[in-house]
């Protein structure tokens, strides 16, 4: 299996098809961190380390380390509040729908 960085384009063969992802760290008491939206693909969160509280399909969750957020292509979804220092993975599958790239924040 060929090693990624996160600043590299897709390759076009025997690339597993994701359209973006990274890592983001949160300090505790950050609020509103990210706006309510939602995307032409499937979202993974991967909380590593610490506690967030987020919101997805307007059903508030705490996810802490060891949890996996999925939200579904068209699920709107934010992140609300870092409950404690956090380390997030997440991950965007491959694009869907109308192929829009980012956040949409209307359907």
């Amino acid at each position: 299996m060929p090693k990624r960085n996160i600043n590299e384009q897709p390759l076009l063969f025997g690339d597993p098809g994701f359209s973006s992802w990274g890592i983001a760290y949160y300090k505790k008491g950050q609020k509103n961190i990210v706006e309510r939206h939602t995307h032409d693909c499937d979202e993974y969160y991967f909380v590593l380390e610490g506690k967030l509280k987020v919101i997805s399909e307007d059903k508030e969750y705490i996810l802490e380390k060891g949890d996996m957020l999925w939200t579904r292509m068209g699920d709107f979804h934010e992140i609300v509040e870092a409950l404690e220092d956090t380390t997030m993975f997440w991950l965007e599958g491959p694009l869907m729908g109308k192929r829009r790239k980012g956040h949409q924040y209307e359907l």
